[in-house]
């Protein structure tokens, strides 16, 4: 058997070569994802991101990017 160099101990990226490592990565993993993980992936996402959010945060988020009848609607839709 071949014994290949451990380079991962030895190894030590610039901050560019570490960011392109992350992004060619990041591409691997989205490339070997179907429609329904995208999506998942994408709401998960999103929801751990508005989680960082205060209430107002939020409120003020859905109203600008979309309206306050949204807004509406999407507070109806939970507290009934």
């Amino acid at each position: 058997m071949i014994s290949l160099p451990n380079f991962i101990n030895k190894m030590t990226l610039s901050n560019e070569q570490l960011a392109a490592l992350t992004e060619a990565y990041a591409e691997m993993i989205v490339d070997g994802m179907d429609m329904d993980d995208l999506i998942t992936f994408a709401v998960e996402s999103l929801v751990a991101e508005y989680n960082k959010y205060t209430e107002a945060e939020l409120l003020s988020e859905i109203e600008e990017l979309y309206d306050e009848e949204v807004l509406n609607d999407l507070i109806e839709s939970v507290v009934e």
